[in-house]
């Protein structure tokens, strides 16, 4: 059916649904208002009929693009981690014993007396000198 026939249908049936809700209130002892009656009954065939229209729709069926990675082709996760921990080390406002405690975790024994005491600051060829002597041992 096209579009127009469902609309002239429902048209059909919303004025059946006022001419029996006219008569069934009238044969109540109500007097109903025209007007809003037949409102109430426009927008209910109205609302009834575009809520059929969604439900009876043909299920669209799509495929999801592909998840695209955050990290680049190649390269490493835990590299990038690594190197988000020094960023923040060094953008923060106070130093943390966090990138302190990783090195210590890394090199074991090697730079526990070095890096002992409250944290610091680090600086970047301090850190490339404590990760050279890690890969060194």
């Amino acid at each position: 059916m096209s579009d127009r026939s469902h609309w002239w249908r429902r048209a059909g049936v919303g004025l059946l649904a006022y001419a029996v809700l006219e008569i069934t209130f009238t044969l109540l002892g109500f007097a109903p208002d025209v007007l809003r009656l037949a409102l109430l009954v426009a927008v209910g065939t109205a609302a009834v009929g575009l809520l059929r229209d969604s439900v009876d729709q043909e299920v669209t069926t799509w495929t999801p693009p592909p998840a695209t990675s955050v990290v680049p082709p190649g390269s490493d996760a835990r590299l990038a981690a690594y190197v988000r921990l020094i960023e923040g080390m060094q953008t923060a406002r106070t130093p943390d014993g966090v990138l302190r405690d990783h090195l210590v975790r890394l090199a074991g024994e090697l730079l526990t007396d070095e890096l002992a005491g409250p944290p610091r600051r680090l600086s970047l060829t301090e850190i490339d000198d404590y990760l050279r002597r890690i890969e060194e041992r």
